[in-house]
């Protein structure tokens, strides 16, 4: 989706699917609830385990729900800034001089489950990433990263240093120690193993991978050339 910012300048975003079906999943799970509560009062005078399994169920209908509206409406928000990723747990901004490009990247079962990005500039993101985001991230791409590392060790012999998570790491311009350090390691062994430090899941766009890729790419490049004319 493209649209223009406050200043007039154009931004893209893009719409994430981990809310859908969200509103509807809330509202049945939560009137079945209420319906059972109704009927367990007017009519059962002894609870069964049936009636036990459709209160659980119901009950696990609702959060399912109330998980679902708690995703961002868009995933990916483009703008002068930079690219920005947006999560439940917070968002990152990626700079547009803080990364070369962006690629569909395939699985094991070569299958595009990631869009990943050539980060060039590690303190330009790292000081845009929330520690909260941080620690979420790490778990949630945990399977990434062991896939990554089967990959590339198939033999389970890779080196003890390549799977340490070291909380110390340097930039040139600031030291960073505890959760964004190994967050910043594992970016870093990630570029080296795949040649790509940043992912971000694609279901958090709803456009095919290679487009968006296509898009942001140019984008990057206009705003860029943008920046420069501006400064000469």
């Amino acid at each position: 989706m493209t649209a223009v910012d406050e200043s007039g300048a154009p931004f893209k975003r893009y719409k994430a699917s981990g809310n859908e079906g969200g509103a509807i999943t809330l509202l049945i799970s939560t009137g079945v609830f209420v319906v059972l509560a109704l009927f367990s009062w007017l009519f059962v005078e002894q609870a069964t385990p049936m009636l036990a399994i459709a209160f659980i169920a119901s009950a696990i209908g609702i959060f399912a729900g109330w998980a679902k509206l708690s995703e961002p409406l868009y995933g990916v928000v483009c703008d002068e800034q930079g690219l920005h990723y947006h999560h439940r747990k917070g968002s990152w901004l990626l700079p547009w001089q803080a990364f070369s490009h962006c690629s569909p990247q395939p699985d094991l079962e070569h299958e595009v489950n990631y869009i990943a990005f050539k980060v060039t500039d590690f303190h330009a993101f790292l000081q845009h990433l929330p520690l909260r985001l941080a620690i979420k991230l790490m778990m949630e791409q945990r399977a990434l990263w062991f896939a990554v590392l089967k990959e590339k060790c198939p033999q389970g012999q890779c080196a003890t240093e390549w799977l340490a998570e070291k909380d110390r790491f340097s930039t040139p311009k600031q030291n960073y120690d505890g959760i964004l350090a190994m967050f910043a390691n594992r970016m870093q062994k990630l570029g080296q193993f795949c040649g790509y430090e940043l992912f971000i899941p694609l279901n958090c766009i709803d456009a095919p991978a290679a487009q968006f890729c296509k898009e942001v790419n140019l984008l990057r490049m206009q705003q860029l050339t943008t920046a420069m004319e501006s400064g000469s």
